[in-house]
């Protein structure tokens, strides 16, 4: 069945001529089986290293300093040829590692690694364990919460009657802060999912600018900031980094897809601040400062 799958796949790829040349590879001599339980990727392996360059030159060393690394296989927190040089081992097992330059710190090099340097590394993995999966955008996540708290909290704690209160003409009032900060990450977050050109999104945050006059009810006003605000929740746990580091223009300026969020992050502390200042005006103490009185 194996080599029917493999034929009828080959079958659909065109044939060309030619021989296929080696470019990259990576190789290894096992020095010691190891007798532990096999490590499984996206463990935190425990490992004992040294490294050296090709003429001999010993740049690093684990046992030298008697400090174990601790990594995460697949963070892409080690050189390429790390993530891929434990592959199969088991506690205890040593390999030496023969590491091409563009598995390692490729054509510039680094610090005391010259440029196109292939490294060599004896490495002895001493523990493997798992790990809870990572959360790509947990630094937005953080700032987010607590904003978004005390957004709503505040959105909550203004009374009805002083929600048109503005300081001057012209200045957004409370209500219209609150629909301007909901309306303004429900457009950010459909840019950061649709990718639209922008034309279509100037004439968005236009039509979003004529819904923050509309003269909601509070509960109404809450509503909307509560429902915008888990939208944002709800999707980045789940966003990967790849996807947070895909290239896209960003009010025509080139950025990335994390740079939407931390647009959304910004955007929403520099209007709880504005919010914070109108309930300060206004005899208004913000919940989360009152215990503290």
């Amino acid at each position: 069945m194996q080599l029917l799958t493999l034929f009828l796949t080959l079958a659909q790829i065109p044939e060309i001529a030619g021989t296929p040349t080696d470019f990259v590879r990576m190789r290894f001599t096992e020095i010691e089986a190891g007798s532990g339980v096999a490590a499984k990727p996206g463990q935190e392996f425990t490992v004992h290293y040294t490294g050296w360059l090709t003429n001999g030159k010993k740049f690093d060393s684990s046992r030298d300093r008697n400090q174990p690394l601790k990594f995460i296989q697949g963070r892409r927190r080690v050189i390429a040829g790390w993530e891929a040089g434990f592959e199969g081992m088991k506690i205890g097992g040593k390999r030496r590692l023969f590491i091409p330059y563009q598995m390692a710190y490729g054509e510039q090099g680094r610090g005391a690694i010259p440029p196109k340097a292939e490294l060599i590394f004896d490495v002895e993995l001493l523990g493997a364990e798992d790990v809870k999966p990572a959360v790509a955008a947990i630094d937005l996540m953080n700032p987010f919460e607590d904003t978004a708290s005390k957004l709503l909290a505040l959105a909550k704690a203004i009374p009805e009657d002083k929600l048109d209160w503005r300081p001057a003409p012209g200045v957004r009032s409370f209500r219209e802060v609150i629909l301007h900060t909901a309306y303004g990450n429900k457009a950010l977050l459909w840019m950061a999912t649709d990718t639209p050109p922008q034309d279509l999104v100037d004439q968005r945050f236009k039509d979003y600018a004529r819904k923050e006059s509309e003269s909601l009810t509070k509960d109404k006003t809450v509503e909307l900031l509560a429902e915008n605000l888990e939208a944002v929740r709800k999707i980045l746990p789940t966003l990967r980094p790849a996807v947070l580091d895909r290239e896209m223009p960003v009010f025509g300026q080139p950025s990335t897809m994390r740079g939407i969020y931390v647009i959304i992050d910004t955007h929403m502390a520099e209007h709880l601040g504005q919010l914070i200042a109108y309930a300060r005006t206004n005899g208004i103490t913000p919940p989360w400062s009152q215990k503290q009185q």
